[in-house]
């Protein structure tokens, strides 16, 4: 059966260096959890940068990633910019640098839906708010005039997730989504992700260092070192 993304042989490198992702293939189809694990270094994150097509400078990627059978790897970056947020959406691990601290939260949880011209600026802002308070914030702080500073680390976290999700996006990728949060605010945002997903039927790509995190939220795991898949399977604990 034909996934949502189909990724072949993905490779990241500098030019002329050697690969620090290599060959890296796999598929996920509509409302499935598919997991990637491996310790710091493994080209776990860089997998999922160069899916989004958000390399660092100096890196290229090679190989085929197709969204919905189209292939979007090589795509000039305003077709990109077209797919992030709408089709395409990513949570980061440090939602401390993520989320810019001059900017209310409700204004950032409805850029995506500016950039691809989605409703009216009264819309977006009623749909921000909506979006706060579907992922959990207490009604004192999931207002949309707050600021970043204003929130704890695992409120400015859920404040990401609504961002990401805003616009509707088909795919999610979550890199090291709890990495920085306390085990209890960790189950919490990964309940909020298991209902999201299951109640949207979003495809999941979950990277973690942590096998008991993608042991709880994904049927499938990837294995990474030494930027190659070396086992896959079901993630069981």
């Amino acid at each position: 059966m034909t996934g949502l993304l189909e990724v072949e042989r993905l490779t990241v490198r500098r030019p002329g260096g050697p690969p620090l992702v290599r060959e890296v293939s796999f598929q996920i189809a509509r409302g499935e959890r598919l997991g990637i694990v491996g310790a710091s270094g493994s080209g776990k994150s860089l997998t999922a940068l160069a899916i989004a097509g958000l390399l660092p400078d100096g890196l290229i990627a090679e190989g085929s990633v197709r969204l919905d059978g189209r292939e979007i790897l090589d795509l000039p970056e305003p077709e990109l910019a077209r797919l992030r947020g709408r089709r395409i959406a990513m949570v980061f691990q440090e939602p401390l640098t993520a989320l810019d601290p001059a900017r209310r939260i409700g204004r950032q949880v409805a850029e995506p839906l500016a950039i691809h011209g989605l409703g009216t600026q009264r819309e977006r802002i009623a749909r921000a708010e909506a979006m706060l308070r579907a992922v959990g914030l207490p009604p004192e702080r999931a207002s949309p005039a707050l600021f970043p500073h204003e929130l704890s680390g695992g409120q400015r976290q859920r404040v990401l997730i609504a961002a990401a999700l805003a616009a509707g996006p088909d795919l999610l990728l979550a890199d090291e989504p709890t990495t920085a949060l306390d085990l209890v605010i960790q189950r919490q945002i990964l309940d909020l992700l298991d209902e999201l997903v299951a109640q949207k039927g979003l495809a999941l790509l979950l990277v973690s260092h942590d096998e008991g995190v993608i042991a709880r939220m994904c049927r499938q795991v990837l294995v990474m070192a030494g930027g190659r898949i070396v086992r896959s399977g079901p993630a069981a604990v």
